[in-house]
């Protein structure tokens, strides 16, 4: 069995200490196994766009990760559909990074948008909301919905 956990990075990509604690209260009254899943996709007026949304693609291999992690290293035989969602990571490939018992997951082509970019929550009277810093964006449109 592969340890998903230790055998993909995330691209560089960090979470502050504002965003794992949102993103796990956020999963609080969630099923076990859900990932935070960052991607970048066409769209908006600078041409790409980011995406976070929670997936559930994963869930029995990042819920059998968490339980043998929790469980100092105590495997067992994967069932079909553990070793489906396995096969899914593996197949698209993947980057997972553990945070606070929650994973992060990219995808490869998002993944060349995101090296070295810091996600990070902000809770203001003016602005709530997730938000993040990318060096490798060259520009983005003035409501800061889109980059380059």
């Amino acid at each position: 069995m592969t340890d998903i956990a230790e055998s993909r990075s995330t691209y560089g990509v960090e979470l502050t200490e504002a965003a794992i604690d949102k993103v796990a209260n956020l999963l609080r009254s969630e099923e076990p196994g859900l990932a935070l899943q960052i991607s970048v996709q066409p769209g908006g007026c600078s041409g790409l766009r980011y995406q976070l949304f929670f997936t559930d693609k994963y869930t029995k291999a990042l819920s059998k990760d968490l339980a043998e992690q929790d469980d100092e290293g105590f495997a067992e035989e994967d069932d079909a559909e553990t070793q489906a969602h396995r096969t899914a990571l593996a197949t698209d490939k993947m980057s997972v990074r553990w945070y606070d018992r929650f994973a992060v997951v990219i995808d490869p082509q998002s993944g060349l948008y995101l090296q070295g970019a810091s996600l990070d929550h902000l809770d203001t009277l003016q602005k709530s909301g997730f938000t993040i810093d990318n060096p490798n964006a060259t520009g983005s449109c003035a409501c800061g919905d889109s980059f380059q």
